[in-house]
C-alpha cells in the first residue's frame, strides 16, 4: 500500500472515533493516584506545547484540531482508568520508568553521527554539514532536538498568549 494512502487510512481510523471520545468522556472530577498526577502534568505540558505550536504556524494556522483531540482524549480515557483500576494504574508507572530508563540509555548509547542521522529523519532538516564535535559539545541539546525537534523548546516556554488564556481548566487541568 503506498505510504502516503496508509497514512491518510490509519489517520482516519483514529481521527473519527476521537471526535466522538472528546465529547463523551470527560475529565475525572479529582485525582488521588501519583500515576495519574503524573500523566496529568505530561499532557498538560503537550497541549500547551501544541497551542504554541500552532500559534508559531508551524502546520497552517488554523489545523484541524485532529492531534488535540488524540491528546485530550488519551488523556480523559488515560487518567480515568489509572484512578479506577490499580492494575492499570502499575502499568502507567511502569511505563513512565522504563521511558526515563530508555531516555537514559539513548543518550548514554547515542552518537553523534546517530544524533545528526536522526534528526535528518524528524524534519529532513540536514545537520550533515556540523562537525561531530560540535555536536557532542551541546550534546544534550541535540539529543533532545533528536528526539522532539523544535517542540522541547516550546513545552519549556513560560507564556500567557491570548490562544492559551482561551483554554478551560477542567479539574484543574487543561481543556480547549
Amino acid at each position: 500500500m503506498h505510504l502516503n494512502l496508509r497514512l491518510r487510512f490509519l489517520k482516519a481510523l483514529v481521527n473519527v472515533p476521537m471526535r466522538i471520545l472528546d465529547k463523551l468522556v470527560s475529565f475525572p472530577r479529582s485525582v488521588e493516584a501519583p500515576q495519574t498526577e503524573m500523566l496529568l502534568a505530561v499532557y498538560e505540558r503537550m497541549m500547551k506545547t501544541y497551542w504554541l505550536d500552532c500559534v508559531q504556524g508551524t502546520f497552517g494556522c488554523a489545523p484541524d484540531g485532529n492531534f488535540k483531540r488524540l491528546l485530550r482524549v488519551s488523556m480523559k480515557v488515560l487518567a480515568w482508568i489509572s484512578e479506577d483500576d490499580n492494575y492499570y494504574r502499575a502499568w502507567l508507572g511502569l511505563a513512565f520508568l522504563l521511558a526515563k530508563e530508555q531516555t537514559d540509555k539513548f543518550e548514554e548509547t547515542v552518537s553523534a553521527g546517530e544524533i545528526k542521522h536522526f534528526i535528518k529523519m524528524l524534519w529532513m532538516a540536514d545537520v550533515d554539514f556540523l562537525d561531530e564535535q560540535f555536536v557532542e559539545f551541546d550534546r544534550l541539546y541535540f539529543l533532545e532536538f533528536s528526539l522532539a525537534s523544535h517542540l522541547v523548546n516550546l513545552s519549556r516556554m513560560k507564556c500567557s498568549m491570548p490562544a492559551l488564556q482561551r483554554t478551560k481548566k477542567i479539574g484543574g487541568k487543561i481543556e480547549s
